[in-house]
Order: C-alpha cells, then structure tokens, then sequence
C-alpha cells in the first residue's frame, strides 16, 4: 500500500466492525429472551448487525492482506472492489428474501429500506467499474465507500437494535397510562 493513511482507516474499520458486532450478539442474547414475542424485523436487523459487521471486519483487512503478498495496490483495490460486489450483492439478496415476509405498515421504515437498497446497489456500481477499471481506476476511495457504507448500516441497525424495543415499552406505557411514561 503506498499510503500507511489508507492502512491506519482500514484497521480503524476493522476495530469498528468487530466492536459493533461483539455488542450486537451481547445485546441479542439478552433482548431475545425464551417465551418473548419475537419480530422478524427484529431478527433481520440483528443478523444484518452481526453479518455485515463481520463481513466489515473482513473486508477491511482483506486489501492488507493482499498487499503483504507483494500485490500492487491497483490489483489489491481491483481484487477488494470485485469481492466487495459479489458479497454485497449475496447479503442484498438474502435480506430482500428474509424481508419478503415482513409486514411494514409505516411508510417511513419501507422507504428507508428502498433507499438502503439503492445506496448499496450504487455502491456495487462504483465497486465494479473500479474493478473493471473503468471511469475508477483502481483506487481506494471506491472501495472505501463500501466500507463506509457497510459500518454506517452495522451502525444505524444497531441503534435499532437497541432502541426499538425501550421504545415499545414506553409506547405500551403510555397507551395504559402508566405513571412512569410521563414525559
């Protein structure tokens, strides 16, 4: 790698995705407890936490990797941005099937998984082109987008994760009019 900046993202990267993950799996063991009503959004967002984190750490280490073998950094970003198309491409479709079945009835979770969709087709795109050496020419920062875009989705759905069900509580709450739902 020509520049040790690119190496000190992808380790921050790879530190990111394996925290976000580990806390996601912490979480879920205790929120998805035995008897509990559990949400197929639910369980969709924890797996996205926990296999797209992972994934994240892999893939940030991967042009590592490949640089150790003597690669020049063209091949190395060729290399990363085609598998990044081919894993993006195998968890797109395998959300869009775990999804087929969920019911949304907001208006605002459908749109935001449309334009989560479209962002990561964008991001497969770009990754292709700059694979293929086209309008990209085999550089980091496409590969990079990926990236961010990966943790910023680990990021977002575990928020999610982790809110949503104090966020049901406090709506049940209030619908009983208990007390301690007061504002």
């Amino acid at each position: 790698m020509t520049n040790m900046e690119n190496a000190d993202q992808l380790l921050t990267f790879t530190q990111v995705a394996v925290a976000v993950a580990g806390f996601a799996g912490i979480i879920g063991t205790f929120q998805f407890k035995e008897g509990e009503k559990i949400r197929r959004g639910d369980v969709v967002g924890l797996a996205l936490v926990v296999n797209t984190g992972l994934m994240s750490a892999f893939y940030s280490t991967l042009p590592l990797l490949l640089s150790n073998f003597g690669i020049s950094d063209q091949v190395v970003w060729a290399i990363s941005s085609g598998m990044t198309c081919v894993i993006y491409t195998y968890f797109g479709i395998d959300i869009a099937i775990r999804l087929k079945d969920l019911k949304s009835y907001k208006r605002f979770n459908k749109l935001t998984i449309y334009v989560l969709f479209l962002v990561a087709l964008a991001v497969i795109v770009i990754n292709a082109l700059n694979a293929c050496n086209v309008i990209f020419k085999r550089e980091f920062w496409p590969y990079h987008i990926s990236l961010i875009y990966s943790l910023g989705l680990v990021c977002y759905m575990f928020s999610r994760l982790l809110l949503r069900p104090i966020w049901r509580v406090l709506r049940k709450q209030e619908v009983e009019g208990s007390s301690d739902a007061a504002p």
